[in-house]
């Protein structure tokens, strides 16, 4: 059974690897979507000091780029089963925001509540897989084969 434990593991995780490749290779559609995510007007002296510190590089994009490889990194390396706990713990609170920021059903009416409150639910469900590789770990370990005589 670990096989299927590694199988579903890695499978799992080519979500992740597709996204955050597909935000990386088109940077700038993903900063016009990280446009969505209000920056509190006190961490504004904070994202100009970045946005300077980055050659003048905008907010928007610095989170787009820092989206791309959360989702990549971390499935990569849950795909490779390198800290696949850790890396499964901040996927969950990426997914969280995704659901808070870009799927706020409970803003909506209609057909784009409906369809936001699917897409939360499917997240919801992604989170559910994340504790569950945070639960497993590296998975279950083999049998010791020493044995007392």
């Amino acid at each position: 059974m670990p096989a299927f434990i590694s199988l579903g593991r890695f499978l799992f995780s080519v979500l992740f690897i597709f996204s955050g490749a597909t935000k990386l290779l088109d940077i700038a559609a993903t900063t016009q979507m990280t446009q969505k995510i209000a920056v509190p007007e006190m961490m504004a002296t904070y994202t100009a000091q970045l946005e300077s510190l980055a050659g003048g590089m905008p907010f928007a994009q610095m989170l787009a780029i820092a989206a791309g490889v959360t989702e990549l990194l971390c499935g990569l390396l849950i795909a490779l089963n390198f800290g696949a706990r850790w890396f499964a713990l901040i996927l969950i609170l990426f997914v969280a925001a995704t659901i808070f920021y870009y799927h706020d059903f409970w803003n909506q009416t209609g057909a784009d509540a409906h369809s936001n409150l699917i897409h939360a639910l499917k997240n919801l469900s992604l989170i559910g897989g994340l504790f569950v590789i945070a639960g497993i770990g590296r998975g279950p370990q083999a049998a010791s084969s020493h044995h007392d005589v």
